[in-house]
């Protein structure tokens, strides 16, 4: 159950429709390892998860969106149906120590997942842009994808 929960819920960026990751769109990759969770039974085999990982974000070199990391962190329900709903907040800083903010967010059955800048310090302050975020594939702890957004690679 943990595997299919980071699969489906990875970040820290990173976040919609498949339909939306058009190469025109991909911004770059991201990299995301579970540093803890809670699971509380809700009961009728429904499971909420609380979690934390640690996130890198990779794109396009000259991209103000290269090399950052952080924390995010969230809430996730699982289904007895095996199907996912989560969101979550992420802070990630740059190499220069300015920090972005943004949430994420994956339905029920989605496959791709969504998030929202909200702002942040120096560079980010501003920082209001939407997109999507897909899972790619999943070693153990650690979660790999593509992330993307129409006018967001900036």
């Amino acid at each position: 159950m943990k595997t299919k929960l980071l699969v489906t819920l990875t970040l820290c960026l990173a976040l919609a429709t498949a339909a939306m990751a058009k190469d025109a769109d991909l911004c770059g990759e991201y990299t995301s390892v579970d540093t803890g969770e809670q699971r509380i039974d809700m009961g009728n085999k429904t499971t909420f998860i609380h979690f934390r990982s640690s996130t890198q974000l990779y794109a396009p070199e000259g991209s103000k969106y290269n090399q950052l990391s952080g924390q995010c962190t969230g809430g996730a329900v699982v289904y007895a149906d095996g199907s996912v709903e989560a969101e979550g907040l992420c802070a990630v800083e740059d190499t220069a120590g300015d920090v972005l903010t943004y949430t994420f967010s994956q339905g029920r059955t989605a496959r791709v997942g969504t998030y929202l800048r909200k702002g942040g310090t120096g560079k980010f302050a501003n920082a209001r842009e939407s997109g999507w975020y897909k899972p790619v594939s999943l070693n153990g702890e650690i979660t790999t994808g593509n992330w993307g957004g129409k006018g967001a690679c900036k």
